[in-house]
């Protein structure tokens, strides 16, 4: 018998609880199947997190620290958003060695910068719906990921997933503008302040 996600302790760059990081290793560990691509992404970047498996975007082994996490983390939004790759710049300023991007669905990629994004503190939001959600009333972001297999042939369930995915793709494309917008500010600085040493 496989070992639960949630019996690994949380990587010590995380910076969510422990129990919150136990929670969302068990929300994962309860999906049942089929996952969605979104979930998939979700349940590969735990397993690249505890289980010892590449990461899902880049095939980079366990990380080591925040480095590298935060590179695949970028990697992922770039695919979600339909953007280019990181640049040289980028893997520099990430402190990451630059490695080529898997090609994967958007979707897939969302649910991995999702879950990196919240375990490094970026976001508040789960990337899953969890025990605590149920508890608290919350209703889910994505309330047709949960449909059986039986009824996710139909024209409602194609049409939920596809405004989901569209929702995905915008919201991924106005963090990679906001994050690209920033970068390319603090490189024009760096570059500004190298150019006045001289």
């Amino acid at each position: 018998m496989h070992p639960r996600l949630a019996d690994w302790p949380p990587p010590r760059w995380c910076v969510q609880p422990a129990h919150a990081w136990e929670e969302l290793c068990t929300a994962d560990d309860r999906r049942m199947s089929p996952r969605t691509p979104r979930c998939w992404g979700i349940n590969q970047t735990l397993c690249w997190l505890t289980i010892g498996e590449v990461a899902p975007i880049t095939h980079r082994a366990t990380p080591e620290g925040r480095a590298e996490v935060r590179a695949e983390s970028w990697a992922a939004l770039c695919i979600a958003a339909g953007k280019p790759e990181p640049t040289p710049g980028d893997w520099r300023r990430l402190g990451a060695d630059p490695l080529p991007l898997q090609r994967v669905d958007p979707e897939f990629a969302y649910g991995v910068w999702r879950t990196l994004s919240w375990l490094l503190g970026v976001r508040e939001d789960w990337p899953l719906y969890s025990s605590w959600h149920r508890a608290a009333a919350l209703r889910k972001e994505c309330p047709h990921f949960y449909a059986p297999q039986h009824e996710r042939d139909t024209d409602a369930w194609r049409a939920a997933d596809q405004a989901a995915r569209e929702r995905a793709g915008a919201e991924a494309r106005r963090w990679w503008e906001h994050i690209r917008a920033a970068v390319d500010r603090t490189a024009a600085h760096e570059s500004t302040i190298a150019g006045s040493v001289d």
